[in-house]
């Protein structure tokens, strides 16, 4: 089983985008029944395919990911990216946007980094 943990960026960011996307609530808890495979202590399969899933960094501490979020009635190239960080049976949500805003990609790594620091 996986713990679930978000930052408080991500909780205001998430509030924003489930007012924006009505189905954004259902996409993550989607999200979150893959996670319990992909990303399982002791027996992960492979659910997120290669192209999705991006590491940012990888540290004794945590990894960092992103993933472009599914949600529906978005088109795929307005999907939600997500970052998260893993450890063990931890997962920690850390960042949310989406390219309709037109985000730096670079200056959002770091900030997903810098809040991983404060989790592990």
């Amino acid at each position: 089983m996986i713990n679930f943990i978000s930052s408080q960026d991500f909780e205001k960011e998430t509030a924003v985008l489930q007012r924006r996307f009505p189905h954004f609530s259902e996409g993550l808890d989607s999200f979150k029944r893959i996670c319990e495979k992909h990303f399982h202590p002791i027996r992960p399969q492979q659910v997120i395919a290669p192209g999705k899933l991006h590491r940012v960094k990888d540290s004794d501490s945590c990894t960092v990911w992103k993933v472009e979020m599914a949600v529906k009635n978005l088109k795929s190239n307005q999907f939600p990216r997500i970052w998260f960080a893993v450890k063990g049976p931890t997962l920690v949500f850390l960042c949310a946007r989406t390219h309709i805003d037109n985000y730096d990609n670079n200056e959002v790594d770091r900030m997903a980094l810098d809040i991983s620091t404060s989790f592990f």
